[in-house]
């Protein structure tokens, strides 16, 4: 009985959360960093954003998926890999990655989906509307990183996605997530013949690290609201001050007069790919352009409300009324 009850209680949560009226609305945005370099001084070490369960309208426009490919583009069978795996590991094909080391500027559909299907989807070209302020924006020496736009409904806070949104140059052939560089990775000999991997084409690409990462989530609650949380990654070196121990007799040998200590305290150096985080959550109006500004980037965004989407029944029943003449 309880088991009952407690499945009948949680499919009611589900549905309430899934009745929930959506309202539509179109978004478009510019994101950029500045050129010029601010006197502002940044921790050296802020963390990047945590991955989360995003909407990504930008991965399948810029990025085709080959995971269908790179499953059948194998050629041993697995009886093959047992008998023969050092011939089948030097004919395994490797894949060239599709992520690319530098992302457009503009992502943008190439038709215009249906709101009746109920989830987001992209502007095309045509529908954009801040080619003035990105003229604008590069005349103040500024440079454009994303320039996109979409269609989404608009829930209460509890039941919104947030969009994924990245783009700029990809350090992830230099860097990891966490700003060190990256190591090349070694595989032991037996690694290699590993029989599940080995029935997957070779994939050398890292994971990718973009100049500009993070995600956007628009809300109900009364007003419209706005919650950016972005990450601007930068290159540069990173120094620290750390204590090595050095023989003494290595001390003496050249200073002989001197007293020497067995801790010294030196300055290193690394090349270091720094993040930099812009998070704010503003309460908006819609069809007003809003400005989210940081020393080294900013965000340029409107939010228009759009016809609401019927559904199918409701056209029908229009179309099959009479005309008067």
């Amino acid at each position: 009985m309880k088991t009952r009850i407690c499945a009948l209680l949680m499919a009611a949560v589900a549905c309430t959360a899934g009745a929930e009226q959506a309202t539509w609305f179109e978004v478009e945005l510019l994101i950029f960093n500045r050129d010029n370099q601010s006197q502002e001084r940044f921790p050296e070490e802020q963390l990047p954003l945590p991955a989360i369960a995003g909407q990504d309208l930008l991965g399948p426009v810029w990025m085709p998926d080959l995971s269908g490919l790179q499953q059948t583009l194998n050629t041993c069978s697995a009886t093959e890999w047992l008998e023969d795996p050092a011939g089948c590991d030097q004919r395994r094909p490797e894949i060239i990655s599709s992520v690319p080391a530098q992302l457009p500027i503009q992502a943008v559909a190439n038709r215009l989906g249906d709101p009746r299907d109920g989830h987001a989807y992209l502007l095309t070209e045509d529908r954009l509307e801040f080619d003035g302020q990105a003229r604008q924006l590069r005349q103040q020496g500024k440079r454009i990183l994303l320039h996109t736009g979409w269609q989404m409904p608009v829930y209460s806070r509890r039941n919104a996605q947030p969009l994924m949104l990245y783009g700029g140059v990809n350090y992830g052939e230099q860097f990891n997530r966490d700003g060190h560089q990256r190591q090349l990775e070694t595989q032991p000999e037996f690694a290699r013949f590993n029989w599940f991997n080995s029935l997957l084409p070779r994939s050398q690409a890292p994971e990718p690290v973009w100049q500009l990462d993070g995600w956007l989530n628009i809300y109900l609650d009364h007003f419209l609201f706005i919650e950016a949380r972005l990450d601007l990654r930068q290159p540069g070196e990173r120094v620290w001050h750390g204590e090595e121990r050095i023989e003494q007799d290595t001390l003496l040998a050249n200073e002989p007069t001197a007293t020497a200590p067995a801790v010294v305290e030196l300055e290193h150096s690394e090349p270091y790919l720094f993040t930099i985080n812009l998070d704010q959550n503003r309460r908006v109006r819609s069809r007003e352009v809003h400005y989210f500004d940081h020393p080294q980037m900013g965000l340029v965004i409107q939010i228009r409300r759009m016809e609401q989407p019927k559904p199918e029944e409701e056209e029908e029943e229009t179309l099959a009324l009479p005309t008067n003449r």
